[in-house]
């Protein structure tokens, strides 16, 4: 476990860079420093450390089950080589789910190192995000690899303001419940923090990140009682919505924009009609494969879109590929986090932002392919490990 030591610092530096450094090594499949890190990380816990029981064990084993069994029934629908880069990214998905195991697993001074380590990552990807939006202000020069423009707008390492904004909205709910622990008497500090932060999700004029952030604040204010809060939030939306309106010319920065929403829509209307005729799911994520049989405008004339592999609504993008089993059985694994967080409620304070950060990041989902996001991912199983382990105390 010594180890460790090292390597968390390196995971949270991969991770504040993300998308940039990864690369493509076949087709679809992208691989960067933060997959070899977490794969590092996995291989030397479970080598070197004593198993404990967990809470979320059986949720994650039964989701990851159904995702093989989903392969296994339609491997006759596509060849080999699908079928191999498919099982890749469910391959990435336990790997990702099993942080969870060794955040509760690892010793005290580790985890308190971690609550920094994940500040830091986050103050670097904000830093970053505001240099790229000054002097990297769209993905022009990416479009030809499938990557939207993205003009005028914030998204940093991500190279996606959706799911930059959604990342921001995390650290938001990260900083303000932990604030007293983070920064101790220097109370000033975290509320500049703050505000940047919250500059930063307006910045990426992510309306999903903003209903996200919404939605983070009326829960906060449901679980603590206080509502002027939530009252405050919502004033001040609107308050930037009318100093925002001037710019809403521009199709990127316009909030009142409904191509992208019509789009998103349509996705979803085009997954639904394929699950109808697959109701057992054509896959774990082989959703790209599925899609040629029935449409064909997986390529443009520029290069590979990204959106060709999902669905942007991430619930109806587990339907398609897993079936109405594999729905339920990830529900029920959100269900399970839900239940930890709200177990440790009155013990610590960062079951709060598990439980926050999940409400937000469940309506977000229903606009961007969040719950499937890697960055997203482990930022998720993180919180889950840290509140379990906190509530063993």
């Amino acid at each position: 476990m010594v180890l460790l030591k090292y390597l968390f610092p390196l995971l949270f530096i991969s991770f504040a860079l993300s998308e940039t450094l990864k690369i493509r090594v076949y087709q679809s499949v992208a691989v960067g420093l933060f997959d070899f890190v977490i794969f590092t990380i996995v291989v030397v816990w479970f080598f070197t450390t004593r198993k404990e029981k967990y809470e979320i064990k059986k949720p994650i084993a039964i989701f990851s089950s159904i995702g093989i069994i989903s392969l296994v029934i339609n491997f006759t629908n596509f060849n080999i080589e699908q079928i191999f880069i498919s099982l890749l990214y469910l391959i990435r998905w336990i790997l990702y789910a099993c942080i969870y195991f060794v955040i509760v697993d690892t010793s005290k001074s580790y985890k308190n190192n971690l609550m920094r380590y994940m500040f830091l990552s986050g103050v670097l990807v904000i830093v970053l995000g505001f240099i790229q939006f000054f002097f990297y202000p769209n993905l022009k020069n990416l479009y030809y690899l499938g990557f939207d423009e993205h003009m005028h707008r914030l998204f940093s390492t991500f190279l996606d303001p959706n799911y930059a904004g959604t990342f921001f909205v995390l650290f938001f709910v990260f900083i303000f419940v932990l604030r007293d622990k983070l920064f101790g008497n220097k109370k000033s500090l975290s509320y500049l923090v703050l505000v940047i932060n919250f500059i930063a999700i307006v910045l990426t004029f992510s309306r999903g990140a903003i209903l996200m952030f919404i939605v983070c604040v009326v829960i906060y204010s449901a679980l603590t009682r206080k509502w002027k809060l939530t009252a405050g939030v919502i004033c001040l939306f609107a308050l930037i919505f009318f100093v925002l309106s001037p710019i809403f010319y521009i199709e990127n920065t316009n909030l009142l924009r409904f191509a992208s929403t019509e789009a998103r829509i349509d996705s979803s209307k085009r997954a639904l009609e394929i699950f109808q005729k697959n109701p057992m799911g054509v896959g774990f994520n082989t959703y790209r494969f599925a899609r040629e049989k029935y449409e064909k405008t997986e390529w443009t004339g520029f290069g590979p879109s990204h959106s060709g592999a999902g669905v942007d609504n991430s619930f109806v993008l587990i339907l398609v590929t897993t079936g109405l089993l594999g729905l339920m059985s990830y529900v029920y694994l959100l269900y399970k986090l839900f239940k930890l967080g709200f177990a440790g409620l009155k013990k610590n304070k960062i079951s709060l932002v598990l439980i926050i950060s999940l409400g937000g990041l469940a309506v977000n989902a229903l606009f961007i392919n969040s719950l499937l996001y890697s960055f997203i991912m482990i930022w998720i199983w993180i919180l889950a490990g840290l509140t379990e382990s906190k509530k063993r105390g």
